[in-house]
């Protein structure tokens, strides 16, 4: 095989394969702004939020995975919309006590986490103001 066409059939598979990776980036932002538009829309009666977050997983019968999600509280429950996954309702009232920690369940980014205490079991969440989120629970 002639060297020049090798190099040819790389380069057009690198494009290819970047092309790829700059639709799927830009087909999951506008996802991730569509379903904020929805939760918006959704809660109007809003507290705190909403706010693009990070649900860090749960224990109990809350599911155990992580995921970026849309976040709210209203005055009657705690909601997170992951962008892919099982959505999350939690009564205001089965909210037990919150918390700030390091990390959850083994897991640390660099920022502080919210961990809200349940009946049920506790979610951890990542959010841009967590002291602003743990006053409104304490509510």
């Amino acid at each position: 095989m002639d060297i020049a066409l090798v190099v040819a059939l790389v380069v057009v598979g690198g494009a290819s394969i970047i092309a790829t990776i700059v639709v799927a980036i830009w087909a999951f932002r506008r996802h991730a702004q569509n379903a904020g538009a929805d939760v918006r829309a959704s809660f109007p009666d809003a507290v705190v939020g909403p706010e693009l977050g990070q649900y860090r997983g749960g224990t109990g019968s809350f599911p155990s995975t992580r995921n970026t999600s849309w976040i709210v509280l209203t005055p009657h429950a705690l909601a997170v919309r992951p962008l892919l996954g099982k959505a999350i309702s939690l009564p205001v009232a089965d909210v037990t006590g919150t918390r700030m920690q390091r990390g959850f369940k083994g897991q640390w980014n660099g920022q502080p986490v919210l961990v809200v205490e349940t009946t049920r079991g506790e979610i951890g969440l990542t959010v841009e103001s967590p002291a602003q989120w743990e006053a409104a629970l304490a509510r």
